[in-house]
């Protein structure tokens, strides 16, 4: 039936083809004549869709007269502390008397020269574009003037599923006419010269002019002035630092334009036309932390209002709307956030410089260096020109002052050689922090990075594989598929043939006995982790990591319980939520409320749990088996901090020390912590050093330190309903006989009240009575521990 209907189809389409062609042939006057009109139709049609807002709304008139003086955004912590600002002026805020008739007369000659003479559209340079690129195939440069190039700089260019090009051209027309109803001519020059791009993250004339020239933009001679608009054409192309004959033979067409619609005369031309000098000013980066959180709030804010037009029916712009952001940061904590990874960072940076290492380089630390310095630029230029090896291996030794780095404080010089330099800036350990609400989801404390003004970079958004830190969710998974946490394993290495001869080992590669479930967990025994995870199956590894909030694309591999998948901290902080908060789905956010100049309420946020993630009894044990963690496992450093909460987490540690993870929980809160290298060529020599509890977990810990001092609470105590689980973590017997065992064990539990009594006595002074020994009501003893210290004290 099917290929009766395709061929029917296909017949009638030849048919239609041929009937088509006889037409043209017999018609051709009418052909043309037709397509012509359906031509002219479709694009009629294409600017009337384009009006409408069918491709993105146009910009009103209401809303355009707000960009000569546009009203900064803020944003607020909790406590109504104002936090970052957003403002359009911030790239550059020259006002009119600062564009000199020399630059404005450079960027009219060049981009448009009969600027004030159109009303926004210039009809004769699209004629001329038409003809010349369109149909004589020359280069005649395009037809966009001013106007539309403001329009562009201001709104961008979006990706449309078909024709972007002329549909974002036509979209710069409408705006260009409604532009020229609102501002006249030098007003729109102005917003040409602070809006437009010059290349190196450079908006605007006046930062263009100190980079370049170290001067203000009215302090610009004409050469200078005609360099600076010649280089629009391609910023990169022309750029007069790296690319000084180019930027001088543009600066000369510029001057010759200039020349032609007599702007300046013969001689002054003749006169420009020296050799270019620039004044370069490297760019001071400025030393900032907050600035992670606000880019977060702005990609927040961008979702919200591409699905919220205003009533004007443009687009809400935190640059230009002069609106309230209230987010859900919590100031205090946020302090001891950035102040914990700065601290940590500080020492562990000392001893990275002392104590790195390229494991996965073949010849090491030394070779890499090598490496790296025979492509730098300069020793390449040194071979090229001949160089003995004598010769440049004294210029790569040699100190002399280098730019470097100080977190919280910008570029400092130091005397270092090249070498020195090259090993300083690859080892440079970077870190991440967010401090999440269980409850909400809402983000309490964002660090993105060790310094923004170093690295843009956000840690807490970046993907990195995860280490041991995703156990906890197969180990979920396993719960709910009816294992018991007294289930045990062998703790043996094998090797998978069909899986490329994989074999899995233990961090510290012993071997031997077994070990219970809840033992794997808290010691991370990954020859046990991998076994659960083939009796679990993948599949409801999977499904668990996207109940619990993980949505990065996961590998479908046996790896994946050993955290080889790349996912980002604040999804994981996401899914530790879901388990400390008692199993309940929650989506992180960081706006609360959004109100406009007029403080009329535009948004408020109604979190929400999204779903069950398992069931409460399998959530309560395997917090349980996360305290073990903290409490006697891979995480015990969290107890040298002595925090008066009974804490849960998970540590991770990538292979060969390459990132350090930790996450810990209270009821209320998650905080998450990620330490390594972004050059994974290079990573910490030893695990010691290198692993997420030595990295990760003193960030971590010292905000829950901090958090402990609150003279009104915010942290809570886990409740169990068993203070150990029946069985020991480790046995030396087989799985199968340890398991036979356990049942049958009565001493297990015993010896663990009496260790955990001793140690509260040794810990906690107890009150003596001369006459009757305890002071009753001193400390709560349990009755076998008082018959098995048969009170002798």
């Amino acid at each position: 039936m099917t290929v009766k209907v395709l061929g029917a189809i296909w017949t009638g389409l030849r048919n239609w083809s041929r009937k088509l062609l006889a037409f043209i042939w017999n018609h051709p006057y009418k052909a043309i004549l037709y397509v012509f009109v359906a031509g002219i139709f479709g694009l009629f049609l294409l600017f009337l869709s384009i009006y409408l807002g069918a491709f993105g709304k146009l910009p009103s008139s209401s809303y355009l007269k707000k960009l000569k003086n546009p009203v900064t955004s803020t944003i607020y912590a909790s406590n109504n502390e104002p936090v970052g600002y957003y403002y359009l002026q911030n790239r550059s805020n020259v006002d009119s008397s600062q564009i000199t008739p020399t630059l404005r007369n450079a960027l009219v000659a060049t981009e448009d020269s009969r600027f004030y003479d159109h009303d926004g559209i210039d009809y004769r340079s699209y004629l001329r574009v038409l003809v010349k690129s369109i149909i004589l195939q020359q280069n005649a440069g395009g037809g966009s003037t001013i106007t539309q190039q403001v329009a562009k700089n201001l709104f961008g260019r979006e990706k449309q599923f078909f024709l972007s090009t002329p549909i974002n051209k036509i979209r710069e027309l409408f705006i260009a006419k409604r532009l020229e109803a609102i501002y006249d001519k030098s007003e729109i020059i102005l917003l040409y010269f602070n809006t437009v791009s010059f290349g190196e993250n450079l908006y605007g004339i006046e930062k263009a002019a100190h980079r370049f020239f170290n001067k203000l933009p009215e302090e610009l001679s004409l050469q200078e002035s005609a360099t600076l608009v010649g280089l629009l054409k391609a910023p990169s192309y022309y750029n007069p630092r790296r690319n000084p004959e180019r930027a001088e033979h543009r600066r000369n067409v510029v001057l010759s334009q200039m020349r032609k619609y007599n702007y300046i005369g013969k001689d002054t031309y003749d006169a420009a036309k020296s050799p270019l000098k620039i004044n370069y000013q490297p760019p001071r980066k400025i030393s900032s932390l907050s600035t992670y959180f606000k880019d977060y709030v702005a990609t927040e804010f961008s979702k919200w209002a591409g699905n919220n037009p205003a009533p004007d029916g443009h687009i809400y712009d935190l640059e230009s709307d002069g609106l309230s952001i209230y987010t859900t940061l919590n100031a205090n904590i946020q302090k001891y956030a950035e102040s914990a990874l700065q601290n940590q960072l500080e020492g562990l940076q000392k001893l990275m410089h002392d104590h790195w290492a390229a494991l996965t380089t073949e010849g090491g630390k030394q070779a890499l260096l090598r490496k790296i310095v025979d492509g730098s630029k300069e020793v390449v230029q040194m071979r090229q020109n001949g160089r003995s090896e004598a010769e440049i291996d004294s210029f790569v030794q040699e100190r002399r002052n280098r730019e470097y780095w100080v977190i919280g404080k910008g570029y400092e010089d130091r005397m270092l050689s090249l070498e020195d330099s090259i090993a300083q800036s690859i080892n440079r350990l970077h870190a991440g922090v967010v401090v999440l609400s269980s409850r909400s989801g809402g983000i309490l404390g964002y660090v993105g990075g060790i310094d923004y003004g170093f690295s843009q970079i956000d840690n807490i958004r970046s993907q990195r594989q995860v280490g041991s830190t995703f156990k906890p969710i197969t180990y979920l998974a396993a719960l709910e598929s009816g294992e018991d946490p007294c289930d045990y394993y062998n703790n043996k290495q094998l090797t998978y043939k069909e899986y490329d001869n994989w074999s899995p080992r233990n961090s510290n590669n012993n071997y031997g006995g077994s070990y219970s479930m809840h033992g794997a967990l808290a010691h991370s025994i990954n020859t046990v982790s991998v076994a659960l995870q083939f009796k679990t199956g993948m599949e409801k590894v999977l499904d668990q990591a996207k109940l619990m909030g993980i949505k990065s694309e996961l590998p479908a591999v046996p790896s994946l319980v050993l955290g080889t998948a790349d996912i980002s901290l604040l999804e994981m902080a996401t899914a530790y939520a879901s388990i400390s908060n008692g199993g309940n789905g929650v989506q992180p956010y960081a706006i609360e409320r959004i109100e406009d100049e007029m403080g009329n309420l535009l948004y408020e946020a109604k979190p929400k749990y999204t779903a069950r993630v398992a069931t409460v009894e399998n959530i309560k044990t395997l917090q349980k088996m996360m305290e073990e963690v903290v409490e006697e496992g891979t995480g015990a450093r969290l107890k040298s901090y002595e925090i008066p909460y009974n804490l849960i987490g998970k540590t991770g540690t990538t292979q060969n020390n390459g990132d350090g993870w930790f996450i810990g929980c209270s009821p209320e809160l998650v905080v998450g912590s990620w330490v390594g290298t972004l050059d994974k060529r290079v990573q910490f020599a030893t695990t010691r050093l290198g692993s997420g509890a030595n990295t990760a977990l003193p960030i971590v810990a010292s905000i829950f330190k901090n958090l402990s001092y609150w003279k009104r609470p915010l942290l809570t105590n886990f409740e169990y309903n068993f203070d150990y689980f029946p069985c020991m973590p480790y046995s030396e017997l087989s799985a199968k006989e340890a398991y036979e065992f356990a049942k049958q064990d009565t001493t297990y539990l015993m010896q663990l009240r009496i260790r955990d009594t001793l140690e509260q006595l040794i810990d906690k002074p107890i009150g003596i009575d001369s006459v009757q020994g305890i002071v009753p009501g001193s400390i709560s003893l349990d009755s076998i521990v008082m018959d098995s210290l048969n009170l002798n004290l």
